[in-house]
């Protein structure tokens, strides 16, 4: 125990300095807030899928953030080969953020009107939270890339959110869909549970149990006949051509590493899921809960398309970027004839030719965008270079991209309210260009256009030489 204990003190140190319990804590006041502001009946509606979705999953992103940069530094060799055990290695990184998680859930079930269910929703939030937990440190223990990390564990989390929202909105039925053990979590939020609460907490125990078992055995066989192969080597950059230095290497990675399609294909995914998915959501929450969605599709809409797709890309971008740089590569660059201003330049078009490409299936494909919002799709475009540099203005590490990603999806995404806000107080709003977009989704008003362009023109050309700046 005493192994155990010294481990457990570092984790809580390190996590404590890089500013991971603010974050949980800051993101949770922040949902709590908003569930506040909602009626009582739409609160209660939306607090399961705030806990289920946002605040069970941030820890994962983290758990990844460390286990990457552990690996490029070194850190995880040198702790392969001292006497710490991997269970305990394991448990030491996990406790803190279950913990977290837990406490995080609290505020949210309470402003969503839920806090009868406290006994009940904690307990299926703290094993379903370690279970999820424990899944992410198994999948990032062989990543050297935090982009990576996030590609290999879509599809796990695919299947472990998909088939418990599907179940909930009544588009599968029966029991067999409780296999996953994240539908009784899901379930025992909403208090609608079919069956017992504690069959579904001894079932989603064993699954976590069996999480533990993986991460542990994925972290004892990491190193394996690999001790002193775990420094991450950087290429020299080739002198000529120079502009295509970077997409060789990207073209290069994808081939190399398939699971990137999904990052691609992610707004097409969306658009179908929201073809396919929303009409029986706005049905079943109309007949079963009284809610009708009408009202918010609009905003809805706005938050899943034309806000979602390139903040995604841009956030990727940024991420990839901390990436290179924490591995040594832009280090290379800055002495290298491409330079960091043209690296730059090469990433924010990037993401935003993504941007573009992304809406222009998401939107028409998801059935719900009408024409008269082409203008404001037009403005969302250079919302993903904009996340980029926003997150690099902040951030150094991977840790920090994570905590500046969830942070500035406050900004992007709370000026969507300026649908409801009228008065003098949505223009509190205006400095944000998601106000822009969402004004202009009516129709296509040129002031609106303008003052978008302007605006989001103006936080490009302050966050690009910011960026520049910490960069070179």
């Amino acid at each position: 125990m005493t192994r155990l204990g010294a481990l457990l003190s570092h984790e809580l140190r390190t996590q404590w300095r890089l500013g991971i319990p603010a974050t949980v804590l800051g993101l949770a006041a922040c949902w709590s807030a908003l569930l506040l502001v909602l009626s009582a009946q739409a609160a209660r509606v939306a607090a399961p899928y705030l806990l289920f979705l946002e605040t069970m999953t941030v820890g994962t992103l983290f758990i990844g953030a460390l286990a990457v940069t552990d690996r490029s530094s070194g850190a995880a060799a040198a702790l392969a080969v001292s006497p710490a055990r991997s269970w305990e290695r394991v448990i030491a990184r996990l406790a803190p953020l279950t913990v977290l998680t837990t406490v995080g859930a609290v505020p949210v079930l309470i402003a969503g009107r839920r806090s009868g269910q406290l006994g009940s929703a904690l307990p299926a939030i703290a094993v379903a939270g370690l279970m999820l937990l424990a899944v992410a440190a198994g999948v990032a223990v062989r990543r050297s890339e935090f982009v990576s990390f996030m590609v290999a564990l879509t599809g796990p989390m695919v299947l472990l959110f998909a088939v418990p929202l599907a179940v909930s909105i009544g588009l599968l039925t029966g029991v067999l869909w409780y296999a996953t053990p994240t539908t009784g979590a899901l379930m025992l939020l909403g208090d609608d549970s079919p069956y017992r609460a504690g069959p579904l907490l001894v079932y989603l125990a064993l699954w976590a149990v069996a999480a533990l078992a993986f991460a542990t055995w994925r972290l004892r066989t990491a190193f394996d006949g690999a001790t002193g192969r775990t420094a991450t080597h950087v290429r020299r950059l080739p002198d000529r051509p120079r502009w295509l230095v970077f997409p060789r290497a990207d073209l290069r990675n994808i081939s190399r590493d398939t699971m990137l399609a999904p990052v691609a294909l992610s707004p097409l995914l969306l658009a179908f899921a929201l073809r396919l998915g929303y009409p029986p959501l706005a049905a079943w929450l109309r007949s079963n809960r009284g809610v009708d969605l009408a009202p918010y599709e609009p905003a809805l809409v706005i938050l899943a398309v034309a806000v979602h797709v390139p903040a995604a890309f841009g956030m990727t971008g940024a991420l990839i970027i901390l990436d290179e740089l924490e591995n040594g590569t832009l280090a290379v660059v800055r002495t290298s004839p491409v330079g960091i201003r043209r690296y730059l330049a090469y990433r924010l078009t990037c993401v935003t030719v993504l941007s573009a490409a992304g809406l222009a299936v998401a939107a028409p494909l998801s059935g719900l965008v009408a024409m008269s919002a082409t203008g404001a799709l037009l403005l969302a475009v250079p919302l993903a270079p904009l996340m980029t540099l926003a997150t690099l203005a902040v951030a150094r590490t991977r840790v920090q991209g994570v905590t500046a990603d969830k942070a500035l999806a406050l900004p992007a995404y709370v000026p969507i309210a300026a649908w409801w806000i009228t008065g003098p107080a949505g223009w509190l709003l205006t400095p944000f260009p998601t106000y822009w977009i969402t004004r202009s989704w009516p129709g296509t008003d040129p002031t609106f256009l303008f003052a978008g362009l302007a605006c989001t023109v103006a936080w490009l050309v302050a966050l690009t030489r910011r960026v520049i700046h910490r960069l070179g």
